[in-house]
C-alpha cells in the first residue's frame, strides 16, 4: 500500500479527475494500519473506492470500520469451497476464517441496513477447483454476496500445459494446439484501454502502466520526485504508449495478457 504522505499527495493532484481508485496490488490491504483512513480520505473526496481481500482480517473489529470508511467495493479472494482445495492456491490460508467473516460483514451490512461495500466474491478457476463451482454457487447466494466472479487464471510459462488449466475450456485464457503445447485463446493485438485509463502505484510511488507489472520493469516516474500528471504526460510514458501500438510482442509483460 503505497506510503502515507504519497497517497496523500496523490489524491490532492487526482481528487480533480480520479472516478475510481484500487486500493490493492500484489498484497493484503487490510495489513497497512492506516487503510481504513485512506479509504475515507478517497472517499470524502468523492472517489468510488474499492479493495481485494484474502478476508482473513474481516474480524468483529475490523468489520465496522469497514462499513464507517466509505469503502464503495469489497472483493473476496477464495479459490475453493473446502479447505483442501483452498489451500492448493491459497497456501497457509484457512477457509473456515474467510467464510465466518465475509458471513458476518454482510449480517451486520443488513442490519445497518447498509448498501456498502458491494461485496464480490471472486473465484479464480483452476483444474483444481472447477468442479466445485456449483456448490460455490450455492454458498454464495445463500450468504447473499452481492456478485460472483468466475475468473480465469493468468498461469507463467502456459506454453507447456499445467495442471492449473481447467478442463472446461470456457475458464481458460488458453488453448490446447494438439501437439502438448498451448497458446493464448484471445489474440493479442497492438493496443490496450488500460494505458489511456489509469496506472498502478507501488507502496513506494513507483508508477507503473498496469497490474501486470508485478515487479515494477517498466517505471514511469516516481511520485516522489515529480507529480502524477508530469508523469502521465512524460516523454518515457508516451513512448511505452506507442510501442504498445507499434508492437506489442515487444513488451514481455503483455504477452501473457488478454486485455
Amino acid at each position: 500500500m503505497l506510503q502515507d504522505q504519497l497517497f496523500e499527495k496523490l489524491i490532492e493532484q487526482a481528487k480533480g479527475h480520479l472516478t475510481w481508485l484500487h486500493l490493492y496490488f500484489q498484497g493484503e490491504p487490510f495489513l497497512n494500519p492506516r487503510f481504513f483512513e485512506m479509504v475515507s480520505l478517497a472517499d470524502q473526496n468523492r472517489i468510488f473506492t474499492s479493495t481485494s481481500t484474502n478476508a482473513h482480517y474481516l474480524d468483529k473489529q475490523n468489520i465496522d470500520k469497514v462499513l464507517d470508511s466509505g469503502l464503495k467495493q469489497l472483493i473476496v479472494s477464495m479459490d475453493g469451497i473446502t479447505q483442501e482445495i483452498y489451500e492448493k492456491y491459497r497456501i497457509g490460508g484457512k477457509l473456515e476464517k474467510v467464510q465466518e467473516g465475509l458471513t458476518k460483514l454482510l449480517g451486520r451490512r443488513r442490519e445497518r441496513n447498509a448498501h456498502y461495500p458491494r461485496v464480490v466474491l471472486q473465484f479464480l478457476v483452476t483444474g483444481q477447483n472447477e468442479q466445485q463451482i456449483p456448490a460455490l454457487k450455492d454458498w454464495a447466494k445463500e450468504i447473499g454476496v452481492d456478485e460472483l466472479q468466475l475468473k480465469t487464471t493468468q498461469i507463467y510459462d502456459f506454453e507447456n500445459g499445467s495442471e492449473l488449466i481447467p478442463s472446461n475450456l470456457g475458464y481458460s485464457r488458453y488453448l490446447p494446439n494438439g501437439d502438448g503445447s498451448w497458446r493464448l485463446k484471445k489474440k493479442i493485438e497492438n493496443k490496450c484501454w488500460r494505458m489511456w485509463q489509469g496506472a498502478v502505484s507501488t507502496w513506494d510511488g513507483k508508477i507503473v502502466p498496469c497490474c501486470f507489472d508485478k515487479d515494477a520493469k517498466y517505471v514511469m516516474g516516481e511520485l516522489a520526485n515529480q507529480p502524477l500528471p508530469k508523469i502521465w504526460k512524460s516523454k518515457t510514458y508516451e513512448k511505452f504508449r506507442s510501442q504498445l501500438l507499434n508492437n506489442r510482442q515487444q513488451i514481455d509483460i503483455c504477452r501473457n495478457c488478454t486485455e
